[in-house]
């Protein structure tokens, strides 16, 4: 009986050994399940993180290409602004020019116009000298019969 008690005694003794023994794989494995869960809140953290930065980076982004957009819609005003004033200075240029030819074309004709009257007036007080010599050389043609 004292060889089954010893062996019931080992055999409680390797039990609570190996019970022992398990409780410590336990407590291992719980403190290695509360460090891969700390871990991950720990991870999960970095990921809100790096995502946060990368939101501010864009809305960074966002604001610098709305400035650059706003300053390059700026400059398309001024130079369409620019080139109107240009294109209105040359129409005025053209339209005085114009103005000014149109003076001087009936500048020209005027002038043309009395030279023509000039020139039928002595045509007609040509003719009329011309008329009245004949009409002498005629006279004396009949008197000189």
């Amino acid at each position: 009986m004292k060889s089954e008690f010893n062996e019931i005694e080992g055999d409680n003794l390797r039990l609570q050994s190996l019970c022992k023994q398990k409780e410590q794989e336990v407590v291992d494995i719980l403190k290695i399940k509360d460090k891969l869960v700390e871990e991950r809140g720990n991870v999960t953290e970095v990921i809100r993180q790096e995502f946060a930065d990368r939101l501010v980076l864009t809305e960074q982004d966002n604001k610098r290409m709305k400035t650059e957009l706003s300053e390059l819609r700026a400059r398309q005003r001024l130079e369409l602004e620019r080139i109107n004033n240009e294109k209105e200075e040359e129409l005025v240029e053209v339209h005085k020019r114009v103005r000014q030819a149109i003076i001087k074309k009936e500048e020209d004709i005027s002038k043309i116009r009395q030279n023509h009257e000039a020139a039928v007036k002595r045509a007609d007080h040509l003719e009329g000298l011309l008329e009245s010599q004949r009409k002498q050389l005629l006279g004396k043609k009949k008197t000189t019969k």
